[in-house]
C-alpha cells in the first residue's frame, strides 16, 4: 500500500462531499469547488490499477474478479437500498423516476439518460463506476499484452482514440457521448505516472521534499482555482493535468520518506469508498429535516448545517464501512473463493 494514495482517496472523498454539500450554503450547487474530487479519483484509479500489476504475472481474470469484489457488492447493496427508499419516501430523493430496467441498467454499469437529461444510474454517484468499470474491462484486455508498456500504449491508445471520436463525430446517444468524454484521459495519467515513478530513475538532487511539496501544494492551488483562471478550459486540462501532478507529488513524497501512516489517515483511507457512495444521505437529511424546522434563510444556521454534514457523512461512512462493507465484501469474496476451490468425487 502506498499510504499518501490511500490518504489522498479520503482527501477526494472529502472534498465531492464538501461540493454536494454547499446545497446546505446556497440552496445549489454554486461552486465546482471541490466536484474534481473526481478527478484525483480517476488518476489514482489508473495508477492503482498499473501498480498493483506491475511486474506480476498472474491470471488476467484475478484481476477483474479482484476489482469486482471492491467494487460491486456496497454499489449495488446502496443501489437497491436507494432505489426501495424512493418508492417508499421519495421526498428524500431528487430526481428518482426510475423503473426496474433502469435498475438494472445501474446494476449492470451501463450509462443512460435520466429524465433531467444527465447521465447517471439510479444511485447518481455511481457515473463515476461506470468509468470505473469500462477502465477495469480496458485494462483486463491489456493484461495480455506484455511488457508493461506496451500494455500501457496500448490502453492509452484506445482511450486516445474513443476521446478523438467524440471530438470529431460528436455523438448524440448517451453511450456515445459518455464513453468519448475527455475525462477517462486521467485513467491513462494515472497509468503513465506508474511507470515514470517506477522505472525511471531521478537524479537524487533533481527533485528534493521541499521542491516535491511545493508541487503538491501549486498542483491542489490550481485545482482550487481552475474555475476562476480558465473557466471554459477542457476538463483534463484545467482539472485531470492539476491532479495529476498532485498524485505524483504523493507518490514521490512516499518515496522520499513522507507518508501519513497514522491509524486515523488509514482508517479514512478504507472508508473513503463507502463515503463517497452514502454521504448523500447526510446533506439530503439536514436540507430536508432541519431546515423544516429552523429558518433556511439564517447563514450561521447554513454554515452549521454544512460542517455537521460532512461530519456526519464521515460518522456514517464509517459505519457502513465497518458494519456492511467489509462484512457483505468478504462474503462475496468467500463465494469467489469457494468456486476456485476444486471439487472432489466422493467414493
Amino acid at each position: 500500500m502506498i499510504y499518501n494514495i490511500h490518504s489522498l482517496r479520503a482527501v477526494a472523498a472529502y472534498l465531492v462531499v464538501c461540493f454536494h454539500c454547499q446545497v446546505l450554503l446556497f440552496g445549489h450547487l454554486k461552486y465546482s469547488m471541490g466536484s474534481w474530487g473526481v478527478d484525483i479519483f480517476f488518476v489514482i484509479s489508473g495508477f492503482v490499477m498499473a501498480y498493483t500489476t506491475d511486474g506480476r504475472i498472474a491470471p488476467p481474470y484475478q484481476f477483474l474478479i479482484k476489482r469486482l469484489v471492491r467494487v460491486v457488492p456496497l454499489y449495488w447493496f446502496m443501489t437497491i437500498a436507494v432505489f426501495l427508499a424512493a418508492l417508499s419516501t421519495p421526498f428524500l430523493f431528487r430526481s428518482i423516476d426510475d423503473g426496474l430496467g433502469h435498475l438494472l441498467m445501474s446494476l449492470a454499469f451501463i450509462p443512460f439518460e435520466k429524465s433531467n437529461g444527465l447521465i447517471q444510474p439510479i444511485l447518481f454517484l455511481g457515473w463515476t463506476l461506470n468509468y470505473e468499470m469500462f477502465f477495469y474491462c480496458l485494462f483486463f484486455l491489456g493484461l495480455y499484452i506484455y511488457p508493461e508498456i506496451n500494455r500501457y500504449i496500448y490502453v492509452s491508445l484506445v482511450i486516445v482514440a474513443l476521446v478523438m471520436i467524440g471530438l470529431l463525430l460528436r455523438p448524440v446517444n448517451a453511450l456515445g457521448r459518455f464513453y468519448t468524454n475527455a475525462i477517462i484521459l486521467e485513467f491513462a495519467a494515472g497509468m503513465w505516472i506508474c511507470y515514470v515513478v517506477r522505472r525511471i530513475t531521478i537524479p537524487a538532487g533533481l527533485l528534493n521534499v521541499s521542491m516535491i511539496g511545493a508541487l503538491g501544494l501549486a498542483s491542489f492551488g490550481l485545482l482550487l482555482a481552475a474555475e476562476f483562471l480558465w473557466p471554459t478550459a477542457p476538463r483534463f486540462v484545467a482539472l485531470g493535468l492539476p491532479a495529476a501532478s498532485l498524485v505524483t507529488a504523493a507518490v514521490l513524497l512516499e518515496a522520499n520518506g513522507i507518508s501519513s501512516r497514522t491509524a486515523f489517515a488509514v482508517e479514512q483511507g478504507d472508508s473513503s469508498y463507502a463515503l463517497y457512495l452514502t454521504h448523500f444521505l447526510s446533506y439530503q437529511v439536514c436540507e430536508k429535516v432541519l431546515f423544516k424546522f429552523f429558518d433556511p434563510q439564517n447563514f450561521s444556521l447554513r454554515m452549521v448545517a454544512f460542517v455537521g454534514a460532512v461530519v456526519l457523512a464521515g460518522l456514517v461512512a464509517w459505519i457502513v464501512h465497518r458494519r456492511i462493507e467489509v462484512p457483505l465484501t468478504q462474503c462475496v469474496r468467500g463465494l469467489f473463493s469457494g468456486l476456485k476451490r476444486p471439487s472432489h468425487a466422493s467414493s
